[in-house]
């Protein structure tokens, strides 16, 4: 498995553990018969958690392995996220920005 699927899954995996409610960016390809990344930039979670007033504060994590970098799209979207109040965080390699987040 590819490193940049291994840390999606891992994401994804620790998410569910959790029980944080979130949502896979992709869309499903029939001709190619497989699942592709959603629109150009979009994040590849969107997730929301829980604060200690009742309320949600929204996530978006983008997943990147080795020297990988935002692209002009994904900077655009993280732009507009985070002026709307939506936190993104950049995982590298591992989850120890998500974990610190999550507490």
């Amino acid at each position: 498995m590819k490193r940049s699927k291994a840390l999606e899954k891992a994401v994804a995996e620790l998410l569910a553990l959790k029980k944080i409610p979130f949502v896979r960016f992709q869309y499903y390809c029939y001709k190619c018969k497989t699942a592709l990344p959603s629109k150009k930039g979009w994040p590849d979670y969107f997730c929301w958690l829980l604060q200690p007033d009742g309320s949600y504060q929204e996530l978006a994590i983008e997943c990147k392995t080795g020297k990988g970098r935002l692209t002009k799209e994904q900077r655009e979207v993280k732009e507009y996220m985070e002026k709307s109040g939506v936190k993104y965080i950049e995982l590298r390699d591992n989850l120890d920005l998500l974990l610190e987040e999550l507490g």
